[in-house]
């Protein structure tokens, strides 16, 4: 696979830069993060001296090292370590590492360029950005602003002396993993065998298919349909967004063209272009299942919490599934209303999304992600109690609650029913929880009675962390292992 990627940068005499954005997480109302990697790689494309890849698993050249085994394993948060690995299994010659965080009312931005080979940095640059609409800041166009600035001042400097060229063809997606027929003929019953290639995961001959389809009767949705979700399944996420647009144009009366578009946009990396096409849904059918679902899974990702339960309950009265009482659970534990988020796991799993093993261990995996936030939350908040009753400040009804949020989050917890791959961090996390109940359980005495309660707390929240890294890593390493079976 590196020597494919390898011959097709020699053919373009492009080389490639892999653009990682560090994200810091803050316990806020608001997600600091303003991401400009999307913004910056467009900018680079459209100069045409590098080939730029966004760090997703959505762009062609990682998901094609991914299916090859070229990159063992793959995370969304990974160390610069990491990011190097991957630069070198897609051969990419630069790695770009950048940050913007909103601070007040600016954008703290910096870059760092590195050559990928003895990982030497070539050049940065920080900047501080403050653009103010309407008295407040427009965070939106203050990272438009420096996408840009970078994207003119790594054409002008480090990538100087290089020519433009034309773009980096999509590399193939791995030998052995589709075995596309190049023999496709045109028959009466495209339709038929485009669903019967697309069963047998032949997705470019489907593709071809239903093309046919398509021309033999262009108003019909259900052709439609299969070519979008084809060319997505074939990693052409771009041309899938172009066909549901396509489709929209000729049909305007079937908005869920519009989240077909707005699913291709997502796989391509394009939050942005996906929150338009949603909002847009949306706009033309407030009662689109599908369109709330992913309204409320684009929620989510912006950290907008409460937002997202009102998507996903709108989305369950349209039609509720076990998938959508599912991802409204983890929002709700997001927001730390655990009674709420066990009563929707306990619907889940009587609809029936934990009935596929493959889908069970997926959910679990997701449910993980969400823990590791909470339980830091939770943390802090005892950490806060133990400065506050330090100071001679009166804890016990912040006490109190923290006990009974704790409390909740062990129920919450004992309903996730772990894969027999991870009981080993499952048990390791339920202990970590466990140590954070007694430290609260130490303050509570403390506020009662007083005594050695605060000494205790401490102590206990020390272990609590110690033993939720420990559980941590025993998933990573859970994780490896299923990888290497």
């Amino acid at each position: 696979m590196i020597v494919l990627l390898a011959a097709a940068t020699l053919l373009t005499a492009r080389p490639m830069v892999l653009i990682y954005q560090e994200r810091v997480l803050e316990f806020t109302n608001t997600d600091n993060n303003i991401m400009v990697d999307a913004q910056m790689a467009k900018g680079l494309d459209a100069v045409g001296k590098v080939v730029p890849i966004v760090w997703s698993m959505n762009e062609p050249h990682i998901a094609a090292a991914v299916k090859s085994g070229a990159i063992k394993d793959w995370t969304q948060t990974p160390s610069h370590g990491d990011v190097f690995k991957v630069a070198r299994a897609i051969d990419a010659e630069y790695v770009a590492i950048v940050q913007v965080l909103r601070k007040g009312g600016e954008l703290n931005a910096n870059i760092d360029l590195f050559r990928n080979r003895g990982g030497r940095s070539v050049w940065d640059n920080k900047v501080t950005v403050s653009i103010i609409r309407d008295g407040k800041l427009d965070a939106e166009s203050g990272g438009m602003s420096i996408a840009s600035t970078w994207v003119a001042q790594l054409d002008t400097i480090p990538f100087k002396n290089l020519p433009a060229q034309p773009a980096l063809p999509t590399p193939d997606p791995g030998a052995g993993q589709i075995t596309p027929n190049t023999n496709v003929q045109v028959d009466k019953t495209p339709l038929e065998n485009a669903r019967k290639a697309e069963k047998e995961g032949h997705w470019d001959a489907a593709v071809s298919l239903y093309r046919d389809a398509v021309d033999a009767n262009p108003t019909s949705p259900e052709p439609r349909h299969g070519l979008i979700g084809a060319l997505r399944q074939g990693g052409h996420p771009f041309l899938a967004a172009e066909e549901a647009a396509r489709a929209y144009e000729l049909m305007p009366d079937r908005s869920e063209f519009l989240v077909d578009a707005a699913r291709s946009w997502i796989d391509g990396g394009q939050p942005a272009k996906a929150f338009e096409k949603i909002q847009e849904a949306l706009a033309k059918n407030p009662n689109d299942g599908a369109a709330l679902a992913i309204f409320g899974d684009m929620l989510m990702g912006r950290l907008e919490f409460d937002r997202a339960v009102e998507s996903y309950s709108k989305a369950i009265a349209a039609g509720p599934t076990g998938d959508l009482y599912f991802k409204r659970a983890q929002a709700y534990a997001l927001s730390g209303q655990f009674d709420k988020s066990v009563a929707d796991m306990d619907q889940a799993n009587k609809l029936g999304s934990q009935a596929d093993p493959a889908v069970a261990l997926q959910r679990y995996r997701e449910n993980v992600k969400v823990l590791a936030p909470v339980f830091e939350s939770l943390d802090i908040s005892i950490k806060n109690l133990l400065t506050d009753a330090k100071a001679g400040t009166n804890i016990k009804s912040g006490a109190d609650k923290l006990a009974a949020r704790i409390t909740a989050f062990l129920a919450y917890l004992d309903k996730m029913q772990a894969p027999a791959m991870h009981s080993k961090s499952h048990e390791e996390r339920g202990l970590a929880l466990d140590l954070l109940m007694q430290a609260t359980a130490a303050l509570q005495r403390y506020s009662s009675e007083g005594g050695t309660g605060l000494g205790d707390a401490d102590l206990l929240q020390i272990e609590a962390m110690r033993e939720f890294a420990t559980s941590t890593s025993s998933f990573e390493e859970e994780i490896k292992g299923s990888y290497s079976r």
